[in-house]
């Protein structure tokens, strides 16, 4: 076999580069450390649809977070991957500072 792509690492990523290369025609040689598919930093993974309120208002990650999730969100739905949207309380205990949430 003539290998044409190597892909190192078969977490989630590793394994779609894998799968998109291959379902391309590609010959792919996929290569990962652990004993199994996932075991690295693919185990990290909160799975949890982020909605961006821990970053900076300004931030990249702000700015994309929201759009995204949205995005994420439809992807699912139309592949029929269950998913939930189920919102978060958040109680603030103290004052923020700098912000002027919790001041008086």
């Amino acid at each position: 076999m003539d290998i044409q792509t190597v892909v190192v690492g078969a977490g989630v990523v590793g394994l779609a580069v894998a799968r998109a290369l291959s379902l391309a025609r590609r010959d792919v040689l996929l290569l990962e450390v652990a004993p199994g598919f996932g075991q690295g930093i693919s185990t990290r993974n909160s799975e949890v649809i982020h909605s961006g309120i821990y970053y900076a208002a300004a931030s990249l990650k702000a700015r994309l977070c929201l759009p995204e999730r949205e995005k994420l969100c439809e992807h699912c739905t139309e592949r029929g991957v269950p998913h939930r949207q189920l919102g978060k309380l958040m109680l603030a205990t103290g004052r923020v500072p700098g912000s002027g949430v919790g001041s008086r």
